[in-house]
């Protein structure tokens, strides 16, 4: 297959460079290699792009939040193509990145259980899978990943919303569904902008009592 590979390349959908492929003909090898692990600045409570965040001064939020990295147009093309186009084989590109890091922090912050963003009814049904979850299970055995919240209602893409629409957007979209009390709890997302979607998952989380709520998001 290798061999066919090499006679019969792939175009790179970011540079546009021909590239052999094993697991994936969408992104060559440069590309992917900006997708590494970041130091970047912002509040680890709530996600804001502030170090020193006086609103979580005053009241924190998430125990805190770890971003494995900027956002750029690298990781939003491997992302979007996962997520939109379905190119459910993306998974184990994605996972490979994140995966010492997520690791480190699950092991680190002794989390009980790992839940992500949900789809509503009729988005999955058109996508087939959730691709936050596909991610994980590349990562980490099935017992510890859990969708403990539902949403309950259709909402629009948040990439095509405002900051402000993004807010209402949301709002009162996600249902509780099992027993999380005690835990410590991991959310899953990959992009976070406003960080509304994580807002809302972290109030219905919190209705459930658990002892921790930490988020982690691939890029911010």
């Amino acid at each position: 297959m290798r061999f066919l590979n090499g006679i019969f390349p792939a175009k790179c959908v970011i540079c546009e460079n021909l590239f052999v492929f094993e697991d994936q003909n969408l992104f060559c090898n440069l590309c992917l290699s900006t997708v590494k692990k970041e130091k970047i600045y912002y509040c680890n409570s709530c996600g804001d792009k502030v170090e020193n965040c006086q609103k979580c001064l005053k009241k924190r939020v998430f125990d805190r939040i770890e971003i494995f990295k900027s956002n750029d147009r690298y990781i939003t093309e491997i992302l979007y193509y996962m997520k939109i186009k379905g190119f459910k084989n993306l998974s184990r590109t994605i996972s490979q990145k994140i995966e010492e890091d997520i690791t480190g922090f699950v092991k680190k912050k002794k989390i009980d259980l790992i839940t992500y963003i949900p789809l509503d009814r009729k988005t999955y049904r058109k996508r087939t899978f959730n691709h936050l979850e596909e991610i994980l299970r590349e990562i980490f055995p099935s017992y510890i990943i859990d969708s403990v919240v539902e949403k309950t209602r259709e909402t629009r893409l948040q990439m095509e919303l405002n900051r402000e629409e993004r807010l209402k957007n949301l709002k009162g979209a996600f249902n509780l569904k099992k027993d999380i009390k005690g835990k410590k709890i991991l959310i899953f997302d990959d992009i976070m902008t406003t960080g509304s979607t994580m807002f809302e998952m972290y109030k219905t989380i919190k209705k459930g009592n658990p002892e921790r709520i930490y988020g982690y998001v691939i890029a911010r």
